[in-house]
């Protein structure tokens, strides 16, 4: 019942100083002007604008008191579970467009040049959904059999299309409008059990407040 994780920071672009060859203008007057984080096209109060989606640090939650008591039950049947959470019901950063498009900026190998880290031959940007409890949101769930000891993985995912861009961008839009909720833009790697330390979280609120950060157009000359 082991959970491996990984930085999703390992395989975003993180040098500024690379970013005037990996630019990309997005809509008339929007650039992106940092690859070091997702961004997000969004509509405020009937404009364009783009904001930065911030990462949290995810927390693993292995339901030990559950975990032991269904053991002690003595099922076959019985599954332990894994949780990775936030914590919070509403993420800092809030978008207000039900189709708002996320851009990243990839990178082949990991910060040190090891090229071991998660990149983008090991996992897949997805969009996913949180399920809320009283206090936390519930971004990923692993359940084991008792007998094989193998797992079953349950995600909110959201169907998205993805495009790659020139210079290393993805692009990744919502197939079907977002519902009012929890979000996170996270890798799903492709080795079973394994997880992200980090995830880009967000809030879909079409009435919420603005961000402070958000970047509007520049004027036109």
């Amino acid at each position: 019942m082991r959970l491996r994780l990984y930085s999703s920071l390992a395989i975003l672009a993180l040098s500024v100083g690379v970013l005037h060859a990996q630019s990309v203008t997005v809509a008339p007057g929007l650039t992106i002007p940092s690859g070091s984080l997702p961004w997000a096209l969004d509509q405020f109060e009937g404009k364009t604008q783009l904001v930065p989606i911030h990462h949290s640090t995810v927390e693993v939650n292995n339901h030990k008191g559950a975990n032991v008591a269904g053991s002690m039950a003595g099922s076959f049947f019985y599954k332990p579970k894994m949780t990775t959470e936030l914590a919070g019901l509403h993420a800092r950063t809030v978008l207000h467009d039900p189709k708002a498009t996320i851009y990243l900026l990839l990178r082949d190998q990991d910060p040190d040049g090891g090229g071991d880290g998660a990149t983008s031959n090991t996992a897949t940007w997805v969009l996913v959904k949180a399920s809320l409890t009283k206090e936390r949101r519930i971004f990923a769930k692993v359940q084991f059999t008792q007998l094989t000891g193998n797992a079953k993985r349950a995600d909110g995912v959201v169907e998205t299309t993805a495009e790659t861009l020139p210079g290393g961008w993805l692009k990744l839009t919502p197939r079907t409008a977002l519902e009012p909720g929890e979000y996170a833009v996270t890798p799903m790697f492709k080795v079973q059990n394994t997880f992200s330390t980090v995830v880009y979280d967000f809030t879909l609120d079409p009435t919420g407040r603005n961000v402070a950060d958000a970047v509007l157009p520049s004027p036109a000359p």
